[in-house]
């Protein structure tokens, strides 16, 4: 049995068993739980039955829940060892992208360019080995004599006049059961299909097997038999004269070459043409010409129809006498390649490579590199530890600049291990490109596809454009690194990154990405003309390597979209991107701030102007500060009528009525329910941080007066009247704090009669601040003096021009305004 209890949000039937006791009043929103609810969280060991057909969304949604939570986290977000293992964790996937040395060793020198060291000579003696270009183009022409081995089948003319006379057999007899009528149609035409023969095949073989005329038939069927014998001898001859195969697409694309050889013992074979060669299809089209002209001349014309259809039969039957043998030909290819030669001469001891001054020509950029090939050659396992080691360094000094930049610039970033591993993740992007650019070996320049833009804009629309910018070096620099210390894409990328940074730099609409198509690209066209003018480089590579850089272009926007999608979503970063949407007074929460607690609503709106105003004179968010202030009241809504702002005079003051205790309960309460309602509505959680953080851990002071002077001389617990916090962490929810607490000073003292100039408000906000910052609400935050300063400024002007002092009008007296209203009509009438 089961009873039933209503909860907020719906109504749960639950086992007689469960005591109420068991269930504990609570809201669940967002994973967390908030005590001041009306809702009830149900013990572990009991699930509602809702549970147990979770939609597959709601499922999803659950699990990005539980990766934010996880990412939320303080103890792993703060943690040096995850610090330290996030730096050597990308130090090292990105030393394994790097180029061995043996990669490196045919890098660095470029035909046509100074050689600007000492004179070279050789060490030691060594091969000179062909560039891969020359190579690959020798090895190109040596597989032009590349012959397709095809080896003969003795036994295929046997296997095929075998073939030919059981379908030829079996054609007769089911012509004769078709002139007897003993089967029906369909089983006939079924086994014609068998045959290989089509409708129109066996509608021709029928009309000729079944005449009209009975002295007519016995003569086809006479024919039928002569017929066989004539099939027979054409099939016979083209296997004896002819060399028939199967013409798959295999031998086709097995060279290129008109000739091929025909191995008819294993060390013995004959070169012939390709056009001896005959397919099954070409075999099958020669039997029938040649069919076709014998019953021409015969004059059998009245034979014509059974043309198709007999060599269809013959084309079922044919077996190849030549086959294409695919091992054969593989090992004739991995010859002809052995032949080829790697080297290009010796060079001996002491000979001269090149001289300083010299142009570098392709023989000696040959030489060069196989000098260094050499040398690496020879040195042994200590000398390729210290080369990995040498390459762990030179990317452990690229990551240590970003370091260095980040504890002593962004200090904040580097203290949260979560946006770490996310900028770790962001410059790891580029570097998988390069990579992969190195080894994918084809004629175009992948190196223009590695999109250092998208790091570029990401880092600047996740972090800011400082950052974003010093992100574009690091990735620059270290995608040069993986192709070989290349500095034309270094500088390239370098370029396109920093346009494509600046075009996002205040980004506040998704569609305002794609602009910076034009930058980026405009990006890698100055820096490609710039390089090809300098290095003389071929008008057809250039073209290439623009087409590339405009590809890149075109993407970037599109990846950057998706990419930022994902990361917003699974890791609940907020970016001014995702900010906009939720600076917006059309949000539910907010319409329903303003119909229920319009004094909050109003309170609300003024606040955000000052949090605003205030963040954009001290270079500080000026987005979040507004979105954050919009937000920070909602827990209002739970119980709008506890808060003076929204009070009227009929309603009256409801803490009249209610001890202090409870008063400062009701108060404290719109912090939790904020909370709750902010989750359930999906705001971010750097939004949310504004709900406690507003308040920070600051007293409740005039209920907590209230209590002591109700105590009369006994001990009230201050901290019973004090918000829970955390006190603010950022200038963002510090400058909230200000401003929430000066727009309500500037409010009671305009509703109080006092004086609200500038300068009277200023000394109140600078009272203010001074209490604030003896609470020690600022301990956390990296706000200064003079922010502090500045913001005073603002508040104070804002605050002032709000509460100017107004034009007193003479009250009009009743006879006046009959005059003013009279006195249009009069004019009309008359």
């Amino acid at each position: 049995m089961h009873c039933t209890v209503a909860t907020r949000f719906s109504r749960v039937s639950l086992p007689l068993h469960l005591k109420r006791k068991d269930i504990r009043p609570c809201v669940v929103s967002g994973g967390v739980e908030y005590p001041f609810g009306g809702g009830y969280q149900f013990p572990d060991t009991f699930a509602p039955p809702g549970e147990l057909h979770v939609p597959m969304r709601e499922r999803v949604r659950r699990i990005i829940l539980k990766l934010r939570a996880a990412a939320a986290r303080p103890r792993w977000r703060r943690s040096q060892v995850v610090r330290w293992s996030i730096g050597v964790g990308l130090t090292l996937i990105v030393s394994a992208l790097f180029p061995s040395a043996q990669q490196m060793a045919l890098t660095g020198y470029s035909v046509g360019s100074l050689w600007t060291g000492g004179d070279q000579t050789a060490p030691f003696s060594f091969p000179v080995y062909k560039d891969i270009v020359r190579y690959r183009q020798d090895v190109r022409k040596a597989l032009d004599e590349l012959y397709p081995v095809y080896v003969p089948d003795t036994t295929a003319r046997e296997e095929t006049m075998k073939q030919l006379r059981a379908s030829y057999t079996r054609m007769t007899d089911q012509l004769l059961l078709l002139r007897r009528d003993t089967l029906d149609e369909l089983s006939l035409v079924d086994s014609a299909k068998q045959l290989g023969l089509s409708n129109d095949d066996w509608a021709a073989l029928s009309a000729f097997a079944n005449p009209r005329s009975a002295r007519m038939a016995d003569h086809n069927a006479r024919a039928l038999v002569d017929l066989e014998g004539t099939l027979l001898k054409l099939v016979g001859d083209l296997e004896s004269s002819g060399m028939i195969t199967q013409g798959t697409r295999e031998e086709t694309s097995a060279s290129t070459s008109r000739m091929f050889s025909l191995r008819t013992r294993p060390n013995e074979e004959s070169l012939l043409s390709r056009d001896s060669l005959l397919t099954v299809e070409a075999a099958t089209n020669r039997i029938y010409s040649k069919l076709e002209a014998l019953l021409k001349h015969d004059g059998q014309t009245a034979n014509a129809g059974l043309v198709a259809p007999l060599s269809h039969i013959v084309a079922g039957s044919l077996h190849p006498n030549v086959t294409f043998d695919a091992a054969l030909t593989e090992e004739s290819r991995a010859a002809i390649i052995d032949r080829v030669t790697r080297t290009d001469g010796i060079i001996v001891e002491g000979q001269r490579i090149i001289s300083k001054g010299e142009i570098i020509s392709p023989h000696a950029k040959s030489a060069l590199e196989s000098l260094a090939q050499a040398q690496i050659d020879r040195s042994g396992m200590m000398s390729n530890l210290a080369r990995v080691a040498g390459t762990v360094g030179h990317v452990g000094l690229i990551v240590l600049l970003l370091v260095l930049y980040l504890k002593f610039i962004r200090r904040k970033i580097y203290k949260d291990n979560g946006q770490l591993l996310l900028m770790a993740l962001v410059l790891l992007f580029p570097a998988v490109l390069a990579y992969l650019s190195v080894r994918i070996q084809v004629d175009f320049p992948l190196q223009y596809l590695i999109l250092i833009p998208v790091a570029s804009m990401l880092l600047t629309v996740l972090f800011d454009s400082r950052t974003g910018f010093y992100g574009t070096v690091i990735a620059a620099l270290l995608v040069a690194g993986i192709r070989g210390n290349d500095y034309e894409i270094a500088l390239a990328g370098l370029c396109a990154g920093a346009f494509a940074a600046y075009t996002v730099r205040d980004l506040r609409s998704r569609s305002q990405l794609f602009t910076s198509i034009a930058y980026v690209f405009i990006g890698y066209l100055i820096a490609i003309t710039a390089l090809s003018l300098e290095q003389a480089t071929p008008f057809r590579l250039v073209g290439f390597e623009m087409i590339a850089s405009l590809g890149n272009a075109l993407i970037s926007p599109v990846i950057t979209l998706g990419v930022l999608y994902a990361i917003e979503s699974v890791f609940d970063t907020v970016s001014d991107l995702r900010l906009s949407e939720f600076d917006n007074i059309n949000h539910p929460l907010l319409r329903d701030l303003a119909m229920r607690a319009p004094g909050t609503y109003q309170h609300t709106m003024l606040v955000a102007q000052l949090a605003e105003n205030a963040a954009l004179a001290i270079g500080s968010n000026a987005l979040l500060s507004r979105v954050g202030a919009i937000f920070h009241d909602v827990g209002k809504l739970a119980d709008p009528m506890s808060f003076v702002e929204n009070q009227g005079a009929e309603s009256g003051n409801i803490h009249e009525s209610i001890s202090p205790r409870e008063s400062a309960d009701r108060v404290r309460a719109h912090v939790v329910q904020g909370i709750a309602l902010a989750n359930q509505y999906g705001l971010p959680q750097r939004v949310i941080d504004f709900i406690p953080m507003h308040h920070g851990t600051l007293p409740i002071s005039f209920f907590y007066q209230q209590a002591v002077t109700a105590a009369a001389g006994s001990e009230v617990n201050e901290e019973d009247f004090r918000y829970s916090g955390p006190i603010p962490n950022t200038k963002e929810t510090a400058i909230l704090m200000l401003a929430d607490a000066s727009e309500a000073i500037a409010r009671t003292r305009a509703a109080g009669g006092e004086e609200t100039s500038p300068e009277a408000i200023e000394v109140a906000i600078t009272q203010l601040i001074r209490t604030r910052f003896e609470q020690g609400q600022f301990d956390r935050c990296d706000i200064t003096a003079h922010d502090l300063t500045i913001i005073r400024g603002v508040f104070s002007r804002l605050l002032a021009g709000l509460h100017h002092a107004r034009v007193q009008y003479p009250t009009p007296v009743a006879s006046e305004i009959q005059a003013s209203i009279n006195e249009p009509l009069a004019t009309r009438r008359g």
